[in-house]
């Protein structure tokens, strides 16, 4: 763990955004691969590709849904309030060769730690701790879409039904 404080992160540089939801893109070998949007204030859309199993995570925790037996990011949830401890935030820093990462960010008392993760599991679980996302603003710079590029998304609900 580090106790870093995004230090190469400057105020203006972070953005704040949302959880636009979970879709299911064609991609070009014509196999679904399923994608969280993710938006600003500004409404621009940054897609992220995630695992199936990541992807329902996300979309159960927008949703609200809970599951019979906890699955780990509820797990994780449950850990982190028995040690009283919560998320603070999470950070999507840096893209690289089209993988995105992410920082996950903890306060337990006066200690705050960071965490390398993945951003899919990042954004499951700052959903669950109703945590704020960031991103870097190079990073919607570099990856941001046109609401046009959304026309062959579906839900994700609508997929699994």
């Amino acid at each position: 763990m580090s106790d870093e404080i995004y230090e190469d992160a400057g105020e203006d540089s972070v953005v704040p955004v949302r959880v636009k939801g979970v879709y299911i893109a064609e991609t070009l070998g014509g196999s679904p691969s399923p994608v969280v949007l993710l938006e600003d204030e500004k409404s621009r859309i940054v897609p992220i590709f995630v695992g199936l199993s990541e992807a329902i995570s996300i979309h159960n925790a927008l949703s609200g849904e809970v599951s019979p037996r906890p699955m780990t990011h509820d797990l994780f949830i449950s850990v982190l309030e028995c040690l009283e401890a919560t998320i603070s935030d999470v950070l999507i820093d840096d893209l690289e060769g089209g993988i995105y990462y992410a920082r996950l960010s903890l306060v337990h008392g006066s200690k705050r730690s960071e965490l390398d993760a993945r951003p899919s599991d990042c954004l499951a679980l700052a959903i669950r701790a109703k945590a704020p996302i960031h991103i870097q603003q190079r990073i919607i710079e570099i990856s941001g879409m046109d609401r046009s590029e959304m026309e062959g998304l579906r839900r994700l609900d609508s997929y699994m039904h």
